[in-house]
């Protein structure tokens, strides 16, 4: 490894990044340093790399690599990670919070495209250079991600057979994440996709619990893809099904009772072609 390796670099945002070591994890008891500007903070200790989602099955040789550059920053609350139309620069991984996904029309129309949250990548690594960006991509609350620089991530994807079947699998998830929530759009009304929403949102394993949204109603609205009224009316029906609101503190009494309620909704707007066929029954 040369000297450069093994001291502390600039980071574009003015503060120092931390060597591999420390983004590998092998010296997180040291204090990383942070400065601001525009509006964000560049942190300079990264997290290991292999606890990222992304990263989980890549070789150890291709991950120390990857982290000599990589760099933490955080956003407050509307903090622009990167806008539709710039060059991609880095691949970006959210660490904590959440990121709004944003289409701009020429008219200047936002349209949302989704909201993502803790492990996932927000945009697509680059497989060329001088590669645009297709999405903005702002913060929601109070948000850290990791950044990579997209030269060296495409150097070292054509080199590591590993680093590039994640990014093939990571795109194949996002596919299926878009197929599932197309299926929601289209299939379910807005009682459905919110009972489904704050099922997503209980901790596994219970039967009780009170929580607080991650992000505003109106942002629900959005991502849900009913208007605010809409979703004030849902709200209201989930009362019936032991589900109470208060701004945005959520408490559901019983999680076994609204999913019941969910998968009776689920039933009652099936398809006529994906309704169980009553002579089929008889029949077995």
């Amino acid at each position: 490894m040369s000297h450069r390796d093994d001291v502390r670099e600039k980071g574009d945002a003015g503060v120092s990044t931390q060597t591999s070591d420390i983004a590998l994890g092998l010296a997180a008891d040291r204090k990383g340093r942070a400065g601001r500007r525009n509006g964000r903070i560049a942190v300079a200790e990264p997290p290991a790399l292999r606890d990222l989602r992304l990263f989980s099955l890549v070789d150890e040789p291709t991950l120390a690599r990857l982290a000599l550059e990589a760099k933490v920053e955080t956003f407050d609350e509307g903090g622009v990670i990167f806008r539709q139309g710039d060059p991609v620069t880095a691949v970006v991984v959210i660490l904590h919070g959440f990121v709004k996904v944003l289409r701009i029309a020429s008219c200047g129309d936002e349209t949302l495209i989704g909201i993502r949250s803790n492990g996932e990548t927000v945009g697509e690594p680059p497989m060329n250079p001088g590669e645009t960006c297709r999405v903005s991509a702002e913060a929601i609350g109070p948000t850290s991600v990791l950044k990579i620089p997209a030269a060296r991530f495409m150097r070292l994807m054509k080199e590591s057979p590993a680093l590039f079947a994640a990014v093939l699998q990571d795109g194949k998830d996002k596919i299926a994440a878009l197929v599932t929530e197309i299926e929601s759009l289209k299939a379910q009304n807005a009682d459905q996709r919110l009972a489904g929403f704050i099922l997503s949102l209980c901790p596994p394993g219970v039967e009780q619990c009170r929580f607080r949204l991650p992000y505003d109603k109106r942002l629900i609205a959005a991502r849900l893809g009913v208007k605010q009224e809409t979703l004030s009316r849902a709200f209201a029906k989930l009362r019936d099904h032991g589900v109470r609101t208060e701004t945005r503190d959520i408490l559901v009494e019983s999680v076994s009772r609204l999913a019941g309620q969910f998968e009776q909704l689920s039933r009652q707007t099936r398809m006529p072609s994906e309704k169980p066929d009553p002579r089929r029954e008889d029949a077995a």
